[in-house]
């Protein structure tokens, strides 16, 4: 029985080990057809491929927002950049690591980045939860807004500068942002001149980008057209 249990053991070890290396290469497959089907998009939509970093700095997002703030091991991904709706816009992969060991996640997401001339206060817009309702019985950092109790009780608004994030989120604005789908579950979050739009954890397959880049540059247009012109510090 003990000989029975130890060779049980022995090929559940071997079949977990297996089972991992395979899903590990088919991940590597599948990561390198996305990033070859991306080099081949990029110049039909009149953008430049650049990798996993960008060529000129000035054109990446600031760091500072929330996003880019989260978790570890940290990583950009497919970067394409160019001009898009009247845009200077980034569109990768961002992927962080929350947690470790057996408990931990990676998180990966496509994410567009859309550069204009407005400046934006640091903000953070994401789809609120139970878990989020609870937590802000103590930390008091969620905006709400008395004028629509609709869309304070979908969206968790956050921003250190409050009063310039409520300047910004002006009636018309927030109306729009109640009208989006709740199935979608967009991320907004905005620093300096940059607007970046997201859903947390799903890559946007390649040929599905020009879509994804249509509709989230109509939706920076009508934030941009319905926000309050918040004062720059």
């Amino acid at each position: 029985m003990h000989v029975n249990g130890s060779i049980t053991g022995y090929y559940l070890f071997v079949g977990f080990f297996v089972a991992v290396v395979i899903f590990i290469v088919i991940s590597q497959i599948q990561a390198k057809r996305r990033t070859k089907a991306l080099i081949s998009l990029a110049p039909t939509i009149g953008f430049m491929f650049e990798g996993d970093d960008w060529s000129d700095p000035s054109c990446a997002p600031r760091l500072q927002m929330p996003l880019f703030d989260r978790g570890h091991s940290q990583k950009f991904r497919n970067i394409m950049t160019g001009h898009f709706a009247g845009f200077d816009t980034s569109l990768f992969d961002y992927w962080f690591t929350t947690g470790g060991g057996k408990s931990s996640h990676t998180w990966t997401q496509t994410v567009v980045a859309f550069t204009q001339d407005l400046w934006l206060p640091v903000f953070e817009l994401r789809p609120e939860g139970i878990l989020d309702r609870a937590a802000d019985v103590f930390t008091h950092k969620d905006i709400d807004f008395d004028s629509n109790p609709t869309f304070s009780h979908r969206f968790l608004l956050r921003g250190l500068e409050v009063d310039k994030v409520r300047e910004l989120f002006a009636p018309p604005l927030l109306n729009f942002l109640e009208g989006l789908s709740t199935e979608e579950k967009w991320h907004l979050e905005g620093d300096g001149y940059t607007l970046i739009l997201y859903r947390s954890d799903i890559i946007v397959d390649a040929g599905e980008c020009l879509s994804l880049l249509e509709q989230t540059s109509a939706m920076a247009k009508t934030f941009f057209n319905s926000c309050g012109r918040a004062a720059p510090t």
